[in-house]
């Protein structure tokens, strides 16, 4: 009998099965495509620019700024709490593709049918990259048929339904296909240089874009530094090559997206000096690991040498960042880590999601966590040197991204890379398994296996089939999370975008919309650097008439917007808002607020012209 997790379908002798068929493989990856890319989520974005998530908005603000000529360096979102802006911690790296599609577009679409186009392409253009680098790996080291699955399972777990989807124009993709290429290079058996140069140079790449992916490079830093400690010269190149690229790519590319008068400013959530000294010292180690070869230097040596670099590096970021130790949300204030942060669905534990959204929890990160534990199980147990080797890179790097998933969601971005690859791989197993003699259990628990790391499995077993089945698949925001949508309808904000242009006090998610479909400024919008405007949108929806009136004199507000969608339920024994109320039509407005009539009939707006007097 054949282990759960150990020998490998090449070694068995079985009959056929129908999925020895390549056509049939194709027709179901097709079909599993679909349901990633239904033509029928299309049309919001090209006639509406309907797009999934603000942060898919807000991206696209950015890029117009950029082909309206804002400078390169110049990210500063000057329409939100101006007259300053607030400077944006995104890379302009992901900017610039997007603008060239747009202008590609431009020419024959013209250019608001080019921007929904390039909206539309662009995560479609990643997941092919995914595809072709994930195929390549599997195919090499598993076969054929694994490599096809990996199409079909990618297209069945939430977070590709996610960040793959038409629209997701957001940077979570571009990293995930970083962090694939990353652990495919680092899964070389013989540990060369140029495949160790490629890994570092990708990790750098990753680390500009955003610093999520930051514990996936710690980690893999960490196994080619622990493979070098134990078999030295073995694997110095890989070691040397991790080092340099990661620093040579890092450092070029920050000089490349920031610039000059901040190349010396810290900055705890984006690619600065800090974390520059981290991959400095990557490179130390590798420099230093070529220069020990052929000195007969033995695992002492090279754990001393990797223990004063270390400490170097530690004592380094202490000096120069401290702060950044508490994370890229250092000194954010009670008021809006309580009322905001904790209640952004990326920040919100496994534990709690379960209790109050099981329909979400579990096809997200159960996958997730299964495919973890999997990769594990065959690091110990598989005895090909050049598959165990790919199995013991994919534990060491999914396994941080599932431990975080587990205290904040957002974990999932980065883990969910390698669970396509990790289930088609059970998937095969398992289809061998069903056309071999043997025991009827055995065959169950392997078929278990493949399909619990499929989010759309969890869908069903959460009672969800209806939402499985719709457009959007398990990426759709449903529930209260998903009314701000039905607070942006294209014919209300049409009607926002003719009143003269203002600064708008309204509802923290109401930012990007605003700023991408109209021609108004906004005190805030759903980004950690804007203190102060989260801030006083927060005291403006959570306080009395004199609060909100004592905010909108400081930030010189022209429009109070709120929309009756997105507000919460009225609990019995509590008082409400004035906010809550005014929206509600329950308290009168005061005489320093016109209501503004002349919006489309059931919209759920509700805006004000503030008197200045």
């Amino acid at each position: 009998m054949t282990s759960l997790v150990g020998t490998s379908p090449r070694r068995v002798q079985a009959g056929r099965s129908p999925f020895d068929s390549p056509a049939l493989l194709v027709v179901l990856v097709l079909v599993a495509l679909f349901g990633l890319y239904d033509p029928r989520t299309l049309a919001p974005i090209l006639e509406g620019l309907r797009l999934p998530d603000t942060d898919d908005m807000m991206r696209l603000v950015g890029v117009r700024d950029l082909l309206a000529g804002q400078g390169w360096f110049d990210t500063v979102q000057h329409r939100m709490l101006p007259p300053t802006g607030i400077a944006s911690h995104w890379s302009r790296l992901i900017d610039l593709p997007i603008a060239g599609l747009i202008l590609a577009f431009t020419p024959i679409l013209g250019r608001p049918a080019a921007e929904g186009a390039a909206a539309a392409s662009w995560p479609v253009l990643l997941f092919l990259l995914y595809g072709a680098l994930a195929g390549l790996g599997i195919r090499r080291l598993f076969g054929w048929r694994p490599a096809l699955l990996v199409l079909f399972v990618a297209p069945q777990t939430g977070v590709f339904l996610n960040v793959f989807r038409f629209g997701r124009i957001d940077h979570h993709n571009a990293q995930l296909c970083a962090v694939l290429a990353v652990a495919l290079a680092l899964a070389d058996p013989a540990r060369r240089m140029r495949r160790g140069l490629l890994a570092g140079a990708v990790a750098g790449l990753s680390l500009a874009i955003g610093l999520e992916t930051l514990p996936v490079i710690a980690a893999a830093g960490l196994l080619v530094l622990t493979d070098w400690l134990r078999h030295g010269e073995r694997a110095t190149g890989m070691l040397a090559g991790y080092g340099a690229g990661l620093f040579g790519a890092s450092l070029l590319l920050f000089g490349l997206q920031t610039a000059p008068a901040l190349w010396s400013v810290p900055a705890c959530d984006a690619l600065s000096p800090p974390w520059l000294l981290l991959a400095a010292g990557g490179a130390a180690i590798g420099g230093g690991a070529l220069a020990m070869d052929g000195r007969g230097v033995g695992w002492t040596g090279r754990s001393v040498l990797a223990a004063l670099v270390g400490a170097g590096m530690a004592a380094g970021f202490l000096r120069i960042a401290p702060s950044c130790l508490a994370g890229p949300f250092a000194g954010m204030d009670d008021l809006v880590r309580t009322s905001w942060l904790d209640q952004v669905d990326e920040m919100r534990a496994f534990p709690q999601f379960l209790r109050s959204e099981p329909d979400v929890a579990l096809p997200n990160i159960m996958p997730i966590l299964v495919a973890a534990l999997y990769a594990v199980a065959m690091a110990i147990r598989e005895r090909t040197p050049d598959r165990r080797r790919f199995f013991i890179v994919v534990s060491a790097l999914i396994g941080p991204g599932a431990l975080i998933a587990l205290g904040q969601m957002r974990g999932i971005y980065v883990a969910g890379a390698f669970v396509p690859l990790l289930g088609a791989i059970a998937l095969d197993r398992a289809i061998v398994a069903l056309r071999m003699p043997g025991s009827g259990l055995h065959r169950l628990a392997l078929v278990v296996l493949a399909m619990a790391m499929l989010g759309k499995a969890w869908a069903f077993v959460t009672d969800q089939p209806a939402r499985l089945l719709s457009p959007a698949g398990l990426g759709a925001q449903t529930g209260p999370g998903s009314n701000w949508r039905t607070c942006t309808a294209p014919a209300a904000l049409a009607a926002l975008d003719r009143l003269p242009p203002g600064l708008v006090l309204g509802s923290i998610d109401l930012g990007p919309p605003l700023l991408l479909m109209t021609h108004h400024a906004v005190v805030a919008a759903p980004y950690h650097r804007n203190l102060i405007g989260l801030r006083a949108a927060i005291e403006a929806s959570e306080g009395s008439e004199a609060t909100l009136r004592r905010v909108v004199r400081a930030r010189g507000a022209d429009y109070l917007l709120l929309c009756t969608a997105a507000l919460d339920r009225p609990e019995a024994g509590r008082q409400e808002p004035f906010a809550t109320d005014l929206a509600r039509g329950i308290a009168p407005a005061p005489d320093w607020l016109t209501p503004i009539t002349d919006l489309p009939g059931g919209s759920t707006l509700r805006v004000w012209r503030i008197r200045r007097d």
